[in-house]
């Protein structure tokens, strides 16, 4: 799970902006406000760290096993509306932010396309399903689904995607900096023995 850096409290990260990973030393930060780079280094474990059960269905920013974390959708505005998580309904306890259009889809520049899914064969008020989970939950629940085979599309993943997300794997331990704020610090203030003066003539 992703934690205060100083209190390590999964109920506070949310306050602090900047997350730890319970899988990786203390000293690898992610930055919470990135939230597409948040899903891939969760990503990044649910696809290659042995310790992450994916029969657990583990949350994909929290890392947290189901339905501890429950994600729902709504549809954004306008006729042709695109998904998005409804986050007033949704219980992951980290608040990151991700545009979903945009995460949906692996790039070069973002590989991972996980993000919570309606599953077809579940009842539209059920939570969504991480789409690297998807696979799993098939299994769990719809096993004996005649038209399961229709919905494989949705959780197979390009060999480019694995491959990003495996350099993010093996570049996990290094620690994404939190962006700068603005300082509040009052500007340094020079002495008039210490500022260089020129001589105006006159």
């Amino acid at each position: 799970c992703f934690l205060c850096e100083d209190e390590r409290d999964v109920s506070n990260i949310s306050q602090a902006g900047v997350g730890s990973c319970l899988k990786c030393p203390e000293s690898v930060s992610l930055d919470l406000s990135q939230g597409q780079k948040v899903l891939a280094h969760a990503g990044a474990h649910i696809l290659y760290d042995p310790s992450v059960k994916r029969a657990d269905e583990p949350c994909g920013i929290c890392l947290r096993p189901a339905p501890l974390c429950q994600f729902f959708l709504t549809k954004g505005r306008g006729a042709r509306g695109r998904p998005k998580v409804d986050r007033e309904r949704s219980t992951c306890p980290v608040d990151v932010s991700f545009s979903y259009h945009a995460a949906e889809k692996s790039t070069s520049g973002s590989p991972c396309s996980n993000v919570p899914i309606a599953c077809p064969l579940c009842p539209k008020s059920s939570p969504a399903v991480w789409r690297y989970n998807l696979q799993q939950h098939f299994l769990r629940l719809h096993a004996n689904a005649s038209s399961v085979s229709q919905y494989q599309q949705l959780w197979e993943i390009s060999e480019l995607e694995h491959a990003g997300l495996l350099s993010v794997w093996e570049g996990r331990l290094t620690s994404v900096v939190k962006r700068t704020k603005k300082s509040n610090t009052a500007p340094l203030r020079v002495s008039d023995d210490h500022r260089a003066r020129a001589a105006i003539p006159l």
